[in-house]
């Protein structure tokens, strides 16, 4: 929705601002448009009419200098001229009668001819009718010894004896029979005499001439003069004061933008106006400048007349605006402060109508809708008040119960959650936990499916599980919520922590195994004892009635080993099932593990095992059961044998000390456990041997013992 940028701004202060904007918006844009319109319809003219007044300018200067070339090339046709011109390089007496004839018959003619010299055809000077332009007379005849035709000079400094600067038409003087050439006749104009000349008709002045209009000529080697606005005149005036004593055209460098151009062109450029032509006579350029201000100051008061005219009118319409201010924009603040007692709570505020047009519709509308308000606030506040209570309800029973609560929206997201549900949100932040201890949800498999996935899958129906979390054991009941409206379910999640009850059912069980175990040990105590004595002590009687070299002691020992591992298999079981308590007695590890290594050696030497040791402890004695210590080791280091097979390997014994504790590692190098048995090699009977190899109390007894000491 589209913002009021003025919303901070009272009503009735817009309605003026507005008007008054629109006044100085109609007068203030329209007098800019109208003025700028004027300005550029006058600029135009400006420009058409100082286009017209500098080719004026230039036709008349060209027309001028025209003239004066003719007359230069007039007096070269002189016969006297060019026949005194050829005998004067030859008879210095020819010098003064072509001196006078230029000084008394040629020069008088042409006002603005200030000399006239003769060259000779190597540039040297034969005569000069008033020897007033010597210091230019050197670069102009270097110029005229390579010309063929008529040659027009730039501008050139004015002399010692003229005050003005002067330019130089070098034409080419001839023989009689036109067939050599004899020297060139040089004519000094004066430039200041030229131009008035060149304006002494009134068709320049009449052209457009104004005092703002500055007139330039530049030649083309970089000199430009700058022309009075008296020679424009022409006539009587400019001729007396070109005879003025202190009167005279500056040259000065003309800037590197302002060269001569070939065509004409004009553009208002940096408050100037300005238009250039060339001179086909000589190229060089006429130049006419305007100022802009001087030009446009007939419409440069238009703006600020329509903008004055504008600020009245605003002002006018600023006192006009007091009957809609007072009788419109009252009622609307009225509105505006009962609708800000509404929104503090003020439901009982009211606007007294005072007209029957909008205005007091208006406001009965709004004590409609007060009223209406004030009723339904009522109405819900004493809902709000019953949903809160019974939210404080359900808060505390939440709060307060034992098990953990989860409830989660379609997306999986929880939204309701409670103290004991932690360890439950843990497992769903997880994501990857498996179920551990049994599972119950149907279809799949727990190696395949997280928890955490199965949980949080709304498509998947309710289900119950037992997983583990950390240390503990929780029990979770998946419930499926209604389907919302679009057809998407959340599910509630509810945990019981039954950790201590497992642990219960583990021990209950473990009881009940030992309990049988004992029995069964007892009986098989009983009776394997008897038979097993009475094999072990003839076996030792035949053995000791054999010859030495007898082959029937082999098989008798074989007999006797074997009757030993029956009782050590019997006496483990039994131990397993009682629980013997140790006897207790100071142990030096080194020395039960020398032993162990001297006992399992022929059984590690067959299987091509190497039983190493490392005993790196100081002291290495401690307080415990020898024997029980001992069995500990066998077990290990006997499991180690089996394990590697008759493939080879190493047993390594290692001892260390940290403190007042004494670490044994046993360590081989054979496969290792599976991950799989990992979990179970202290359970009893649990065995990874072949049928017959093992009981599966090696490790069971070795932990037990542990466990005792």
């Amino acid at each position: 929705m589209l913002r009021d940028p003025l919303h901070w701004l009272d009503v009735k202060y817009k309605l003026a601002l507005t008007f008054i904007g629109v006044c100085l918006l109609a007068f203030g844009v329209g007098g800019y448009l109208v003025s700028t319109s004027a300005g550029r319809a006058l600029e135009d003219e400006i420009l058409l009419r100082l286009s017209y007044q500098c080719r004026t300018y230039a036709d008349s200067l060209d027309l001028n200098l025209q003239l004066l070339t003719r007359r230069a090339e007039d007096f070269a046709s002189d016969g006297y001229i060019r026949e005194s011109a050829e005998a004067a390089s030859a008879a210095p007496a020819a010098r003064v009668g072509l001196r006078r004839h230029l000084a008394e018959n040629k020069l008088p003619l042409v006002p603005s001819f200030l000399d006239l010299t003769v060259i000779g055809p190597t540039g040297a000077n034969i005569v000069s009718a008033r020897d007033v332009v010597s210091p230019h007379l050197a670069a102009v005849a270097a110029k005229c010894v390579s010309a063929e035709g008529v040659r027009q000079s730039g501008i050139l400094e004015a002399t010692p004896v003229d005050d003005f600067p002067v330019q130089a038409i070098s034409v080419p003087l001839r023989s009689l029979d036109g067939k050599r050439l004899v020297g060139h006749l040089v004519a000094w104009v004066r430039t200041g005499s030229w131009v008035a000349a060149s304006f002494r008709g009134a068709d320049a002045r009449r052209a457009g001439g104004d005092d703002d209009v500055a007139l330039s000529i530049a030649d083309g080697s970089g000199r430009e003069i700058s022309v009075p606005p008296v020679l424009l005149a022409g006539g009587s005036a400019a001729e007396s004061e070109l005879v003025r004593p202190g009167f005279g055209l500056s040259v000065v460098a003309a800037p590197p933008g302002d060269r001569a151009v070939g065509v004409a062109k004009f553009t208002p450029r940096g408050g100037v106006i300005e238009d250039a032509r060339p001179l086909a006579a000589n190229g060089w350029t006429v130049r006419v400048k305007l100022t802009s201000t001087a030009a446009l100051r007939p419409v440069s008061g238009l703006q600020s007349r329509f903008l004055l005219v504008g600020v009245a009118l605003a002002l006018a319409i600023g006192g006009l605006l007091y009957f809609p201010m007072r009788f419109v924009a009252r009622p609307l603040v009225e509105l505006r402060e009962a609708a800000r007692r509404v929104k503090d709570g003020d439901f009982a505020a009211r606007v007294e109508p005072r007209s029957a047009d909008e205005i007091g519709d208006l406001a009965r509308a709004f004590n409609h809708m007060a009223e209406a308000v004030e009723v339904r606030t009522r109405r819900l506040e004493v809902a709000a008040a019953e949903l809160a209570a019974q939210r404080d309800r359900l808060d505390a029973v939440i709060a307060s119960m034992r098990d953990g609560l989860v409830v989660l929206d379609p997306n999986g997201e929880p939204v309701v959650t409670n103290a004991a549900a932690k360890p439950l949100l843990q497992l769903l932040a997880a994501g990857d936990r498996r179920i551990t201890r049994h599972y119950a949800c149907g279809e799949l498999r727990a190696a395949d499916v997280g928890c955490a996935g199965c949980l949080l899958d709304a498509s998947r129906p309710a289900r119950s599980c037992v997983v583990d979390v950390g240390a503990r054991v929780l029990e979770i009941h998946v419930t499926r919520l209604p389907a919302g409206a679009g057809g998407s379910r959340g599910r509630v999640l509810v945990s019981r922590d039954i950790t201590d009850r497992v642990a219960q059912d583990e021990r209950q069980i473990h009881h009940e195994r030992v309990s049988v175990l004992g029995e069964v040990a007892a009986v098989m105590a009983h009776e394997l004892n008897n038979p097993l004595a009475a094999i072990s002590m003839f076996s030792q009687m035949t053995l000791a009635g054999l010859p030495a070299d007898s082959p029937f002691r082999e098989h008798m020992s074989v007999i006797l080993r074997n009757t030993d591992n029956c009782k050590r298999a019997i006496r483990e079981l039994l131990d397993y099932a009682t629980g013997a308590a140790p006897e207790i007695g100071d142990v030096d590890v080194h020395a039960v593990l020398d032993d162990v290594a001297r006992f399992l050696r022929p059984l590690a030497e067959r299987s091509r095992v190497e039983i190493r040791r490392d005993l790196g402890a100081g002291t290495a004695t401690l307080v415990g059961d020898e024997i029980q210590l001992r069995q500990i080791f066998v077990n290990l280091v006997l499991n180690a044998v089996q394990a590697m097979g008759t493939g080879g390997g190493s047993v390594t014994l290692a001892t260390k000390q940290d403190g007042d504790q004494l670490f044994v590692d046993v360590t081989d190098t054979g496969p290792g456990i599976s991950s799989e048995a990992r979990q179970r090699v202290f359970e009893p009977f649990f065995t990874t041997k072949r049928r017959g190899a093992g009981t599966g109390l090696g490790l069971a007894t070795a932990r037990r013992i542990a466990e005792l000491h």
